[in-house]
């Protein structure tokens, strides 16, 4: 690859920063919007659902408070003193990045087992178990992450979010696309399609309408999913294949192959952050939703006031 210098096309940069400046302000806005809300109820009332969407919420946060150092250095050389910052720097952004896929898809499960197992669900659930998931997770996940960084973060830092010279390893790319992807997406489609049916069949039992609603809020949880993290990690697997089969050439045939993989992936990874800025909106406001409905619904409550645990838990 001497002859053959990847980079990113200025129109690929300007879609990095037009996407990445909304995100990075929705995002934050959003996201700390939800903290503050959920750090203003008492203790007694929070539900398992809360403790999940926190630890999203601050996942979120970690990535998009170095956001705007990724904007900044995504097309510049790295200078010596700045390789820390950037190792720092991308070790928050892939651990809070599975983090949230991993507590995304311990919400899908939840539901599922809520909605097909109602009664087991009210012993199996609760806050004390849904922290032990989130640390579950993020020791997990910051357990691994280092091991990269040990391992293979040196091997290309002419910039610190492209690798122009070197490619990610065979095992390092199959871990992201089968561990951070293919599984929790499999599960998470099970459990979304599994309560998609349960949901329909029972439309003509309760209200009608909060069902409908759980159904569509539900797919368009898992259609936002597959958008931001499918094409990254699909571009991970193509930039992979596609540097090892022209690894030995350098004919301008190969080095515009490696120049279409190289882009696709930085295209896909503006997706992928996009995500940060999708998530409080796409759990905390159907959550406050049905909220809502149920206040407006309820005439069983003696009070006259809406369980927001219950509806939460449902």
């Amino acid at each position: 690859m001497s002859n053959c210098t990847l980079k990113i096309t200025s129109a690929v940069e300007d879609l990095q920063k037009v996407t990445s400046i909304p995100t990075f302000i929705f995002g934050v806005l959003g996201n700390i919007y939800v903290l503050v809300m959920f750090c203003r109820r008492p203790r007694a009332k929070w539900t398992y659902m809360n403790v999940y969407i926190t630890n999203m919420a601050i996942a979120d946060c970690a990535l998009l408070t170095f956001l705007p150092v990724k904007i900044h250095y995504y097309s510049r050389p790295l200078e010596e003193h700045l390789k820390a910052l950037c190792n720092v720097v991308l070790l928050v952004y892939y651990v809070n990045m599975y983090v949230s896929i991993f507590i995304i898809t311990a919400i899908s499960v939840v539901r599922y087992v809520a909605i097909k197992y109602p009664m087991k669900a009210r012993n199996i659930f609760s806050c004390r178990n849904a922290l032990v998931v989130c640390a579950l997770i993020w020791f997990t996940i910051c357990s691994i992450s280092p091991v990269y960084f040990v391992t293979d973060s040196n091997n290309d830092k002419t910039m610190c979010f492209q690798r122009v010279k070197g490619g990610l390893s065979l095992h390092f790319v199959l871990v992201l696309v089968i561990v951070g992807f293919l599984v929790p997406f499999l599960i998470m489609l099970f459990c979304s399609v599994r309560v998609i049916c349960t949901l329909k069949k029972q439309l003509d039992v309760g209200s009608r309408s909060e069902k409908i609603q759980c159904m569509f809020i539900i797919m368009a949880n898992l259609v936002v999913f597959v958008i931001c993290f499918l094409p990254v990690h699909l571009g991970y697997l193509v930039k992979y294949i596609v540097q090892n089969k022209y690894a030995n050439t350098d004919d301008n045939e190969s080095c515009y192959y490696k120049l279409v993989a190289h882009n696709f992936l930085h295209i896909a990874l503006c997706f992928s952050n996009m995500n940060c800025g999708l998530d409080c909106f796409s759990y905390f406001f159907a959550t406050k939703t049905s909220w809502n409905m149920c206040c407006m619904n309820d005439t069983n409550n003696k009070e006259g006031e809406c369980d927001y645990n219950t509806v939460s838990d449902a």
